[in-house]
């Protein structure tokens, strides 16, 4: 029984002692809170929309980094670097009108550092814009408060296209070089009136009438191929030079048809054919010399003025002359020959015009013919002509 009892007893204090360790126990409650106030961190909130920059983003200083000569010259740069990269390597396939945005550093001696590709294109563009950035030319650094030289961060958009200025025609040519380009090439037509003696105005050749023209048949066609022009002094004047063809008809009295031997040349009256024409052709190939004059940088835009001298080297010459016979068959003679021609001509040339368009007069200073062979011929050409840039 007194086993039983303990027993009993034992069992009650064990579940007395749980139940004391079961109870929630009291705990001293704890200020949690900071008693000092600490600085608050304030993040730029990312940019939405990067297609959005207009102008560049740069860490806060007393003075922004400055590329040299400004953001005009920035500018500038890269639009010249654009398109050096576009006429370089464009293809059928060119993303025309796609942009790259490029991050980088202005380090406090100006290097351009940590140039990184913030939205791209692809491969060819954002390597091409990495280059653009990192050739860049040493800025002027930011400075903080007290003047001194920070590192500063600067973000950039570039565009693969031209830059076209709205207000003006885009010329291709104008765009690709902006030295000026010379009035001379395109090609030229016109008409030839012979005179007697150089700087003797007789076209009426009194004393020899059997060598007077016909103006308006006598036909000229230059075609200038190629033309160069060498800056002096200023944008605005300059020496012209280039080679061409000239292409050169005179129409003589019909019935007189040319006699030659290796001394002479000689119009000879012929009544025995009912001739219409009587024609001397001549090509020459030909080199300018000339100073220019102009009013505008543009070629399209200029006022200008040519002056100077036309060399020329015969290549070609024949006569031909075509009439009825009396049955009302046609003919047509054709005599290839030198004819004792001067085989070079030099002419005084003028030319003034604006833009593609213009008027030019050419004077024989040398005579068509070799001195001696026959009297002096000084023919005066004019005409209009039309200007090709080059």
């Amino acid at each position: 029984m007194k086993k039983i009892v303990a027993l009993l007893a034992l069992v009650y204090c064990s579940n007395a002692f749980a139940q004391v360790l079961e109870k929630p126990q009291l705990v001293e409650k704890v200020d949690t809170s900071i008693s000092t106030i600490k600085e608050v961190l304030i993040i730029e909130a990312p940019i939405d929309n990067i297609a959005n920059i207009t102008e560049a983003q740069v860490a806060l200083s007393n003075q922004t980094p400055q590329f040299p000569g400004g953001q005009d010259s920035l500018d500038h740069y890269i639009k010249e670097a654009v398109e050096s990269f576009i006429y370089a390597d464009t293809n059928e396939t060119f993303p025309w009108g796609e942009s790259v945005y490029v991050a980088f550093e202005i380090a406090t001696d100006g290097r351009v550092t940590r140039p990184i590709i913030e939205m791209g294109y692809n491969a060819l563009l954002d390597s091409a814009a990495l280059d653009i950035v990192k050739n860049m030319p040493l800025w002027t650094p930011a400075t903080n408060e007290n003047g001194v030289p920070i590192v500063a961060s600067y973000r950039l958009q570039i565009l693969f296209d031209f830059d076209l200025d709205l207000d003006e025609d885009f010329d291709f040519e104008e765009e690709e070089n902006k030295s000026n380009k010379a009035h001379w090439a395109g090609f030229e037509i016109g008409v030839q009136l012979n005179t007697n003696s150089f700087l003797g105005f007789d076209p009426n050749f009194a004393l020899n009438p059997e060598w007077e023209n016909i103006p308006l048949k006598s036909t000229v066609f230059n075609f200038n191929v190629y033309a160069h022009q060498f800056k002096l002094f200023s944008d605005y004047v300059g020496l012209v030079t280039g080679y061409g063809f000239n292409f050169i008809n005179t129409d003589y009295v019909a019935n007189y048809q040319l006699q030659h031997d290796q001394n002479s040349i000689t119009p000879v009256y012929d009544s025995t054919q009912n001739f219409r024409r009587s024609s001397l052709y001549g090509a020459y190939l030909t080199v300018p010399v000339l100073f220019e004059i102009r009013t505008h940088t543009q070629f399209k835009k200029a006022i200008y003025f040519n002056a100077g001298v036309l060399g020329g080297l015969r290549l070609y010459s024949h006569h031909r002359q075509t009439g009825d016979f009396d049955n009302g068959d046609k003919f047509e003679w054709i005599t290839r020959s030198k004819f004792n021609l001067n085989p070079f001509m030099l002419d005084a040339c003028v030319r003034v015009g604006y833009g593609p368009v213009g008027a030019f007069v050419n004077y024989a200073v040398l005579s068509t013919f070799k001195n001696g062979t026959t009297v002096g011929q000084f023919p005066l050409r004019f005409g209009i002509s039309f200007n090709i840039p080059q």
